[in-house]
């Protein structure tokens, strides 16, 4: 039997108006199933409270009332490994989304690659004259 610790996530941010990230899901280090997307969604998830969604790897199956239908490729029959494996994938994700935004973050702090300057005489403070 499969448990959650058999699976591990390896996730991409992707630079897409509504496919967030893609992620390939591998169980047992044996079997890689790669096309899982995270997106963005109208509505918040249940779960996580973020309007994003997850969808396992699938293929376009037709158009029904001007829709696309989808047919999924993986699909995982117990429910509540279903969710963990959702959960460990918006795990990777905020991961992922926090170290790209790091990493932003931190050239934007510095000026856009400017040298920060920190003054020399930070020794010199008296913890007691910080308010509180």
């Amino acid at each position: 039997m499969i448990t959650i610790d058999d699976i591990t996530i390896k996730t991409k941010i992707m630079k897409h108006p509504w496919i967030l990230a893609r992620a390939t899901v591998i169980f047992s280090e044996v079997i890689e199933t790669k096309g899982w997307k995270v997106l963005r969604s109208t509505k918040p998830h249940p779960r996580f409270q973020e309007e994003l969604w997850f969808q396992a790897p699938s293929f376009p199956k037709g158009t029904k009332n001007g829709k696309s239908d989808w047919e999924e490729t993986v699909w995982i029959a117990d429910r509540k490994l279903y969710e963990e494996i959702e959960e460990k994938l918006y795990n990777s994700y905020r991961l992922a989304r926090d170290k790209e935004e790091g990493k932003n973050g931190a050239i934007e702090a510095m000026g856009q690659g400017n040298e920060i300057d920190i003054p020399e005489n930070l020794e010199d403070i008296n913890p007691d004259d910080i308010p509180l």
